[in-house]
């Protein structure tokens, strides 16, 4: 980047501005020494730290960074032997150490709120959120220096009242009160005031002295300081003044010693830090400089441009450059936003159109945000904007005629270009205002084709303005080149300044010219000169101007349209949503009574079995489990047959909201997925934990066949059945509807079609009475690593700890963490009670301090 580059872009008056962002007076002399880099990853550092910088701003959480005075005059000083500051200086290295160490606390909370949300934040914290975080860690401690001026100079910048300078002050303060007294006695004295000029003390020289009349000389002893320009006044200080006024001058030079000495050792106590210092002020002008750049992006509405991606693969649709909405930052409310884009197989843009239409705005607005983009700041511009990483800028904009050097404008455009033409390669940018111009139109446009040819070969990216009809033409011939004009209103004869890609566009000379108060008989003079073959091209470009504007209207169309679709699949999303939740609903209902039977059936079945524990196994209470049974059996077919009727109507509900969408087949697939499986088919899951005693009379009903393994019983209850293709064996417990059977497999109770059963053959018909034990525990819940019982009451804390635990055997955990909090105590007691009583628990203890201590229990199970 050469400087008359920057010069002819006014880079140096847009850094100047964002240099005015700064906290620091080094932080701004360092950011206007800067220039935009050419090493990608540099570049990509700066933008990286300046996005979370500006992403800060807008959040409320950007980095503490405060002014400071410049300290870096002084680091050269601080490690020398014997060197010391006033306080002044110290009061600026204060000031520096607390902004750095402000930085440091940003950082250090940024970590601990990561590392406190270790999981979310793992996946919210960004490589460039931990960059910067890291960025103001890397700063040395200075905490140790700040301590150490702070205990010699208060944060207002005035030295401590420190003991060994107590006394002195006391000392001095005396002697003032004692030459005030004296002097307050001459001047009160009612015999001496006819000898004064004035009742009131005089300083001289920082003494008090009297105002005595010439004419009273010799009246009063002591020393004339000075005489009046009229030789009317004497300005005397009495003797018994001049001793004290010795003193206090004694007194005053001992306190100023002795504060030299106490900031001569508070420097020599600093000394060992001046490495450190002069590392923390590096960075923090750094980080000044990145967040200068931030505030000015938050002031002017900007966004930091992203890098195009290789142009392999998938990445074939992401453009070299996109500008979107893009205002030129110093044109201010004058800017008029511009988009421009060159696809990834594209390396040349061509604009044409008329005069004072915005192309050489266009050419100055885009090579200027690659310096902006290169130098780490963000763009006024709209997201996504895409820029690479140029190694060399080269323009030619403007007229470079000189008389000194004998330079016509069409010698100083080739001049340029040469020097463009020596230096471009594949990653520069090449900026061409009116190529061509400024001599014998068809030569122009010849050597204007000759050198798009040089630069094609070279491979960079080309954006050439010019009024040559040839270079329309070449624009259309290469593949690599792309077309575009700056928009004109036929009607109001002025710009619109918008870009139109991909359309060549019209001068119109004799437009403007008549316009600008040309005489019309020579505007139509001019008109008879132009050549029918002209005429032709200009109603061609018409034509694709016209064409390019209902391409236009019908993707604004399309846009619309993709518009109404969203908003009404985002309506019928919103009715499947409530739809799942009244389902939802109605299973926490059902849910609510099955759990209500289940804990009144409990308690009447441990009642029962406490009285045949208690009494003989007589017939009236064998006959009394049995009513039980089958009462219990009536219920809970009762609360099933109410759930399928509830489950049913939603499934109606989203039948019917399907078909209105035109989604019936998937609606359909998804409210068939709920249930547990089996040998690959589906079913449910079992009840809460229930403990039922069954008796069987015999093995099989009266009525079986014969198989190649022994006797095929008939389906009946009791009979052992082989489930599915995986021939999973199972046992029937009655026929819930025609064709269909519930059958239990070990804790799972499920309905399964006939035509999947198959029964087991078997030999004896002899069978025992057997206990069956259903559990909810179904094969779909798994146990938790940390059971949280915090805000439960005490039975439902109970209910989950015996459910974790009854998992936690089913699926062989062998431990897990149960928190319960400390508080009064009574929820923990509780729980370690019920582990005690367990006999699946091996041992428990409470967790590490740093785990949460008497609040969390580690139980491991046997």
């Amino acid at each position: 980047m050469n400087q008359r580059t920057l010069d002819i872009l006014e880079y140096p008056r847009l850094r100047e501005e964002i240099a005015g962002f700064c906290m620091s007076e080094e932080g701004k002399s360092s950011l206007l020494a800067r220039v935009p880099s050419a090493d990608p990853e540099e570049v990509r550092t700066l933008k990286a730290l300046g996005r979370v910088w500006l992403s800060g701003i807008r959040s409320d959480s950007a980095p503490s960074l405060a002014a400071w005075p410049p300290v870096r005059p002084l680091l050269p000083r601080l490690g020398l032997e014997g060197a010391s500051f006033d306080v002044q200086e110290f009061y600026a290295l204060l000031r520096f150490c607390e902004t750095v160490e402000s930085l440091r606390s940003w950082a250090a909370r940024r970590k601990e709120t990561a590392s406190s949300h270790q999981r979310d934040a793992l996946a919210s914290l960004s490589f460039s959120d931990a960059l910067l975080s890291d960025e103001a860690a890397s700063l040395p401690d200075l905490s140790v220096p700040l301590a150490e001026i702070l205990r010699i100079i208060d944060k207002s910048g005035e030295l401590r009242d420190l003991p060994e300078l107590r006394a002195i002050r006391q000392g001095i303060l005396r002697i003032r009160q004692d030459i005030e007294r004296l002097v307050h006695r001459y001047l009160a004295d009612d015999n001496l005031k006819p000898m004064l000029q004035s009742s009131l003390p005089t300083l001289r020289d920082g003494r008090q002295v009297l105002a005595l009349r010439a004419n009273f000389k010799g009246r009063i002893k002591g020393i004339v300081h000075e005489v009046s320009q009229s030789g009317q006044t004497l300005y005397l200080e009495p003797e018994d003044v001049v001793d004290r006024n010795n003193d206090l001058v004694t007194e005053e030079y001992r306190l100023s010693r002795e504060v030299a000495r106490i900031l001569r050792e508070l420097a020599s106590r600093l000394s060992p830090f001046a490495g450190d210092f002069s590392d923390a002020l590096d960075r923090a002008i750094f980080l000044d400089c990145v967040g200068a750049g931030a505030r000015w992006g938050n002031a002017n509405l900007c966004a930091y441009a992203e890098e195009p991606q290789d142009g392999t693969g998938s990445a074939d649709d992401v453009p070299v450059i996109r500008l979107k909405q893009a205002r030129h930052p110093l044109l201010r409310p004058r800017a008029v936003p511009i988009d421009l884009v060159l696809s990834p197989g594209s390396r040349m843009l061509i604009v044409t159109g008329p005069n004072t239409g915005g192309k050489t705005v266009t050419l100055k607005t885009a090579a200027l945000f690659a310096l902006l983009n290169q130098s780490g700041w963000p763009l006024p511009a709209a997201e996504p904007s895409v820029l690479p990483v140029f190694d060399y800028i080269g323009c030619d904009i403007g007229d470079e005629q000189s008389l000194d050097q004998s330079l016509s404008t069409f010698s100083g455009h080739m001049k340029n270009i040469s020097e463009i033409l020596r230096s471009a390669t594949p990653r520069s940018l090449v900026l061409l205002d009116e190529l061509g111009s400024g001599t014998d139109p068809q030569e122009g446009g010849a050597i204007a084709m000759a050198v798009l040819d040089a630069l094609l070969v070279a491979r960079s990216v080309v954006l050439v303005t010019t009024h040559h009809g040839v270079l329309k033409n070449y624009g259309y011939t290469h593949p690599a080149c792309v077309n575009a004009s700056v928009d004109f209103d036929q009607n109001t004869l002025s710009p619109t300044y918008r870009i139109l890609m991909g359309v060549p566009g019209e001068s119109h000379a004799l437009d403007i010219a008549s316009r600008n108060g040309l005489d019309s008989r020579i505007i139509e003079q001019a008109r008879t000169y132009i050549l029918e073959e002209r005429a032709d091209v200009s109603a061609l470009i018409r034509g694709l101007t016209a064409k390019h504007e209902e391409l236009d209207r019908f993707e604004q169309n399309r846009k619309k349209e993709e518009q109404q679709l969203r908003e009404k699949r985002r309506k019928n999303d919103l009715r499947e949503l409530q739809l799942r939740q009244k389902e939802v609903e109605l299973r926490e209902q059902g849910c609510g009574r099955l759990e209500k039977l289940l804990a009144e059936s409990r308690s009447q079945l441990e009642n029962l079995v406490r009285e045949i524990r208690e009494g003989e196994l007589t017939r009236e209470k064998t006959v009394q489990v049995k009513s039980w049974m089958k009462e219990l059996d009536s219920l809970v077919s009762a609360e099933r047959d109410s759930f399928a009727e509830e489950k049913n109507a939603v499934k109606d509900a989203r039948r019917e909201t399907s078909e209105r969408h035109g989604l019936e087949a998937r609606e359909e697939s998804a409210s068939a997925s709920a249930g547990a499986t089996v040998g690959g088919r589906k079913g449910k899951p079992g009840r809460r934990e229930t403990r039922r005693l069954r008796e069987a009379d015999s093995a099989f009903p009266q009525g079986s066949r014969q198989g190649p393994g022994g006797a095929i019983p008939e389906f009946a209850p009791g009979v052992e059945v082989y489930v599915g293709e995986r021939k999973t064996r199972a046992t029937l417990v009655r026929e819930a509807k025609k064709g269909s059977w519930i059958v239990s497999a070990g804790t799972i109770r499920l309905t399964v079609s006939e035509d999947e059963l198959t029964a087991v053959p078997v030999s004896s018909p002899g069978r025992a009475p057997v206990v069956e034990v259903h559990t909810e525990l179904g094969g779909e819940e798994s146990p938790a690593f940390e059971l949280r019982l915090l805000g439960m009451r005490h039975d439902e804390a109970m209910k989950a700890l015996e459910k974790q635990l009854d998992l936690a055997a089913m699926k062989g955990l062998q431990g897990f963490s149960v928190v319960h909090g400390k508080g009064h105590g009574v929820l923990q007691t509780a729980v370690h009670e019920a582990l005690a009583a367990s006999p699946v628990v091996q041992e428990f203890h409470f967790a590490r301090p740093e785990e949460g201590g008497t609040g969390k229990t580690w139980v491991t199970l046997g």
